[in-house]
């Protein structure tokens, strides 16, 4: 058995929780609310030079991977938080490729 099980099994009352539940669904839209200021500054910085795409580009594919986490677990924060996210890693690309 694995570490995961384990720690599944001895946790499952606490994870199961109603309001373990509902504190992660509010939570998990932190993601989102944590981009913004990155989205306003690829549009309004006096310089994009100090963006990293590749940073960027890996987390538009983690928050992809997490997009179709979501809908294999059937969890709606998961999927509209990593939406939301992606878009605005899209929008923070584009912005800084044509502002670079």
């Amino acid at each position: 058995m694995g570490t995961v099980d384990v720690l599944n099994g001895k946790l499952r009352g606490f994870l199961e929780h109603k309001f373990f539940k509902a504190l992660v669904a509010g939570l998990i839209f932190m993601n989102p609310v944590a981009l913004a200021p990155q989205v306003w500054t690829a549009f309004t910085a006096p310089s994009v030079e100090g963006i990293s795409l590749v940073m960027w580009v890996i987390f538009a594919a983690i928050q992809t991977a997490v997009i179709f986490e979501g809908i294999r677990v059937r969890s709606a924060p998961m999927f509209w938080s990593m939406l939301i996210s992606v878009f605005q890693n899209i929008t923070i690309i584009t912005a800084v490729l044509v502002r670079g």
